[in-house]
């Protein structure tokens, strides 16, 4: 069975871990793993995809920390990403998420 596109893939993940979301180099790794794939080009690619669904509005950065670890490079900046409710709606829309959590349990204003 072929695999689901990198992108709805990192979004069900996301989803999963819920409002405390997942590391940038945490989500390259889970896809290097889950599509067997290594080296600096993937996690270059894995990590302009996250860029990329931040810049169309469906994740958004909860955290930001300094790569001292150098996970794509000392000195660079990591980015915790979780799903936000519109990224929640077209998980729904494209069949590939759950349920959608209300805005009042994730402490959003009403």
């Amino acid at each position: 069975m072929p695999h689901l596109h990198i992108k709805g893939w990192l979004l069900q993940r996301i989803d999963e871990v819920g409002d405390d979301g997942l590391w940038d180099w945490q989500l390259a790794r889970l896809v290097e793993s889950h599509y067997a794939l290594s080296g600096h080009y993937w996690r270059g690619v894995i990590r302009l995809t996250l860029v990329d669904l931040h810049a169309s509005g469906v994740i958004e950065s909860v955290d930001e920390a300094i790569d001292s670890e150098g996970y794509f490079g000392r000195g660079r900046i990591l980015f915790r990403f979780r799903l936000n409710a519109f990224g929640r709606q077209r998980l729904l829309d494209t069949g590939l998420g759950g349920t959608v959590r209300s805005s009042s349990s994730r402490g959003e204003a009403q």
